[in-house]
């Protein structure tokens, strides 16, 4: 793929590089205007604008189903959702999954795009084959073609904040590839008033098993350390880590109870979750609330993550590289160090279902 950025900078001497983003994402965002005006409400203060990057895992896709909700509801505005393809979800498959899921909850005019350069470790072939399973089971968008995007994700990550009207909140839920890329473009991080990522193991084990690899990475980072230590210092970010979602387990009870509900975001989680490939993991009491955490602790009236200040940085060499770490050379950041369930639960079931 052309380095977009290389382009950008070509024309930057005649045109300006604001001028070629906002050009360049015009056709999306003029399909995003159409979708904030048929679902604008008589509200007194304007919604939250919002981007959210994933790499489109299971929990991804019910964090996206939750911000449709609180898109309709007003809360926020999503203006865009970018995919980065160095995560759990299958190139191109994850991006279709993406649009089905806007379309399934009435927003399939908000953009959307996919991209992103290789990080540093891959994904094994099994958990991308396992996440497909998953979410082509419940989508039933199997058969569906992939179509590329029309922007590459960076590009139209960084003409969604350019073009906001007022500083937006990025959710990032997967490598933060996409999100260094967009904000080493002029004026991009600025307009960024603050990302919830959820990444990061900090006084508990990681989640990673991989040759050359300690033990002590959470996925999301160690797919990508360098650009996530890039994002750390460049950005204010909330960080959603191992400590606070395993104090998130996904419950039985919670699930059924989804069942209940009305809501096609709400009933899509619970298809989700009820997967045969998925259902032992909730059974056992070992899945857990990774990703809708990080967007729960931006935008629920009460917030499930207990954060403290620290400075904080990445090993990005070695087979400590992916660690995040309390360092005095790394730069303030807001530290998840518990969640609560009963909050989470809460707040995550009333967005859900429209009820905030």
């Amino acid at each position: 793929m052309t380095d977009q950025i290389t382009v950008v900078k070509g024309f930057k001497h005649r045109y300006g590089v604001r001028m070629i983003l906002r050009r360049l994402a015009f056709a999306a965002m003029a399909a995003l205007t159409v979708t904030t005006a048929l679902t604008a409400g008589a509200q007194a203060s304007a919604p939250t604008p919002v981007v959210f990057d994933t790499d489109m895992d299971f929990d991804d896709a019910a964090t996206l189903a939750y911000l449709c909700q609180a898109h309709k509801r007003h809360r926020i505005e999503l203006r865009a959702v970018t995919v980065v393809n160095n995560g759990s979800g299958t190139p191109g498959r994850a991006l279709t999954h993406t649009r089905t899921i806007l379309e399934k909850c009435g927003l399939g005019g908000i953009p959307v795009a996919d991209g992103s350069d290789k990080g540093v470790n891959a994904p094994t072939p099994d958990a991308r084959a396992w996440t497909e399973k998953v979410l082509s089971g419940a989508l039933g968008d199997g058969n569906r073609p992939d179509r590329p995007s029309v922007l590459p994700a960076s590009l139209l990550f960084a003409a969604s904040v350019l073009t906001a009207r007022t500083p937006v909140v990025v959710v990032a839920t997967g490598p933060l590839t996409n999100v260094a890329k967009a904000t080493r473009l002029p004026g991009v991080a600025g307009k960024i008033s603050r990302i919830s990522v959820m990444g990061g193991a900090f006084g508990v084990p990681g989640n990673v098993e991989a040759p050359h690899a300690d033990g002590s990475q959470e996925t999301n980072i160690w797919l990508d350390p360098v650009s996530a230590r890039e994002v750390f210092q460049r950005s204010r970010v909330d960080i959603v880590p191992l400590d606070a979602t395993n104090d998130v387990p996904i419950t039985p009870t919670f699930v059924q109870r989804l069942d209940t509900s009305k809501t096609p975001e709400s009933l899509m989680v619970h298809g989700i979750l009820t997967q045969p490939d998925i259902w032992p993991f909730i059974e056992q009491g070992v899945g857990y609330w990774w990703d809708t955490l990080a967007a729960s602790a931006a935008f629920d009236t009460v917030n499930p993550v207990e954060f403290r200040e620290d400075r904080v940085d990445v090993i990005v060499t070695g087979d400590a590289a992916g660690r995040t770490v309390i360092s005095a050379g790394g730069t303030p950041q807001r530290v998840g160090r518990h969640g609560n369930l009963a909050a989470y639960e809460a707040g995550y079931f009333a967005m859900l279902n429209g009820s905030y």
